[in-house]
């Protein structure tokens, strides 16, 4: 008997956990993913929530007292990028370079594309490596709505609406086209994997003041960029472009020694795993650079090619947003 007994205590020493508690468990157990490690230097985020301001200077958001939540909150908290630059004046075309490196021949105007691309984009990408995403705009008439304009809503600061990868059904469930903030979840572990949030036009900066885009944002993410920093998630809050009207209608330069022509806007990072700061990024970094630094996380294709300006000014193609990150292990 005792010989018994201790042949019974090795097989269960030997034998794993799982099928003492039943093949079922066992199974499940083994058809789970591994979860995938961190690129070098870069974490792999749940969420990332992406928001985009408009036509304001970086001097006009980045230390004004007309921002006190940007700069109270998530400037002091997060990780601003001192010589972040936009691609060309209008605005489409910055939106375009931020969601799929190009401005798809839309420069420098602000004409909706007539026909929808095929090309790839952050959002295709996404998608197609088992990722989620969706585009949240202001004011979008309906689900799915191919509006150009309604109201306070433009569907130029939409670009995913302008690429047939992207899907754009009449729900929630078969659309990343759907509106702000009444399809945004409350549940923030709902959201897709990167999300855009594009708030209207009085909203984003571009007809009213910094003082009540500052406050639309403490009002409407605020909740969320709390969440994020306790839940592995990210906020991404940039500019489209700066707001000198002397430029328009041009490509920019952020080699340029006329300011006016550099395009100079703020950005700012924030979230989990950030090391708060001001960072100059090298020769700086431009909408492709944030898109490249999202396509090295979940490992993506990559959309389109650096604006040849920033290339001469020595802002290269690949170069990737690192510094700002606390990558360190955490204690098992």
């Amino acid at each position: 008997m005792k010989i018994l007994a201790l042949a019974l205590v090795l097989a269960l020493l030997i034998l794993p956990f799982s099928y003492i508690l039943g093949p079922e468990l066992a199974l499940a157990q083994a058809i789970l993913p591994p979860t995938l490690p961190w690129p070098a230097g870069l974490p792999i985020y749940d969420h990332v929530v992406i928001v985009v301001e408009e036509n304001k200077n970086y001097e006009e958001i980045i230390g004004s007292g007309h921002a006190p939540y940007i700069n109270g909150v998530l400037k002091k908290e997060g990780a601003s990028l001192t010589q972040m630059y936009a691609e060309e004046h209008h605005s489409e075309g910055n939106y375009f370079y931020l969601f799929s490196g190009s401005d798809q021949s839309a420069c420098c105007s602000d004409k909706i594309p007539k026909s929808t691309f095929n090309k790839i984009n952050l959002g295709s990408e996404l998608i197609r490596t088992g990722h989620s995403f969706k585009g949240y705009s202001e004011g979008l008439p309906e689900i799915g709505s191919m509006a150009d304009r309604e109201g306070l809503y433009a569907r130029k600061h939409s670009p995913w609406m302008s690429f047939s990868n992207v899907p754009n059904g009449k729900t929630i469930a078969d659309s990343s086209n759907v509106r702000f903030p009444q399809d945004f979840p409350a549940d923030f572990n709902q959201l897709p994997t990167v999300a855009f949030v594009i708030p209207n036009l009085n909203n984003d900066m571009h007809d009213k003041s910094v003082a009540r885009g500052d406050k639309w944002l403490r009002q409407h993410l605020d909740a969320y960029y709390q969440w994020a920093k306790k839940h592995n998630s990210l906020l991404i809050l940039t500019v489209d472009e700066d707001g000198d009207g002397t430029w328009v209608g041009r490509v920019t330069n952020p080699g340029d020694s006329n300011s006016v022509r550099r395009n100079r806007i703020a950005t700012i990072i924030a979230g989990a795993h950030i090391k708060a700061g001001e960072y100059a990024e090298d020769k700086g970094v431009t909408h492709v650079n944030i898109l490249r630094t999202l396509e090295a996380m979940y490992k993506l294709n990559k959309s389109g090619a650096q604006q040849w300006n920033a290339l001469r000014a020595n802002i290269a193609d690949d170069f990737l947003i690192k510094d700002i990150f606390d990558v360190t292990p955490t204690a098992p």
